[in-house]
């Protein structure tokens, strides 16, 4: 199935299977991999994106639902200060686990 999406502020076109969810499809497609997917239920939060500007858990939200759809990744808050201070925090607190978004020790 064809969907074009707005990814990051990038406008994105491309053919996707309809049971592909949209982490898969980020990570696979976009080769954005900021986004994880850690417990599949969309329970952990280490899927979680911006959909329209709602936020949404994008291992349980297919990829052709968003067809239309404005979608922010972690990787568009580069460049934003309290995601910075968020990261470094998180870094020093979080244990290294499989159920973050953070990779492996």
């Amino acid at each position: 199935m064809r969907i074009a999406l707005t990814v990051n502020g990038r406008p994105v076109e491309a053919e996707v299977a309809p049971r592909t969810n949209l982490a898969d499809f980020l990570r696979e497609h976009l080769l954005l991999t900021g986004t994880h997917v850690g417990c599949e239920h969309g329970i952990c939060g280490a899927c979680t994106v911006e959909i329209g500007g709602e936020i949404a858990r994008s291992c349980i939200t297919y990829a052709v639902a968003c067809d239309g759809a404005q979608v922010r990744s972690i990787e568009s808050f580069d460049d934003d200060a309290i995601m910075a201070r968020l990261r470094k925090a998180s870094l020093r607190s979080t244990p290294c686990s499989a159920a973050t978004a953070r990779p492996a020790c």
